[in-house]
């Protein structure tokens, strides 16, 4: 779907956008495709138990995500299913259920951060040195323009 042009922009803001939408339609999305894995879902709740030195609330994982009690509800009981996670009563409040990694999901984690690790460094290795730290640069330049507008 192409974004709705504005008749009177300047023309290079017409062509970045389309020269966008060429990129992101193409199929060499694999970079932004393992960043996002690891940002939502599964990987996201692995890597954040795993940061933590105990068992956290599952609201807690609701607020880190962003996401809905029903969506985290979801995701806890596909990792306990695999064995990454343990769903415990908390001893101290009864109401409270905590949430504790494994070392599978440990492990889980550390390879799901490897794998986006190795396709960032690869694709920074092909571009060099200097169209890296560019790309950094614009990067935040983007990112923080974004922000901006939120």
């Amino acid at each position: 779907m192409k974004a709705k042009k504005k008749e009177n922009g300047p023309l290079y803001i017409s062509e970045a956008v389309s020269a966008l939408e060429e990129i992101m339609s193409n199929n060499h999305m694999n970079i932004f495709a393992h960043m996002t894995k690891a940002t939502r879902g599964e990987s996201f709740v692995l890597r954040f138990l795993a940061q933590r030195d105990g068992a956290v609330l599952p609201s807690e994982l609701k607020t880190a995500l962003k996401s809905s009690k029903p969506r985290i509800s979801a995701i806890l009981r596909t990792l306990e299913k695999k064995g990454e996670i343990v769903r415990e009563v908390d001893k101290a409040n009864r109401r409270n259920v905590l949430v504790t990694i494994t070392e599978t999901g440990r492990a889980r984690a550390k390879t799901d951060m490897q794998r986006v690790y190795d396709c960032i460094a690869e694709t920074f290795a092909e571009m060099g040195e200097t169209d890296t730290r560019d790309f950094i640069r614009l990067a935040r330049k983007v990112f923080g323009a974004v922000q901006k507008m939120d």
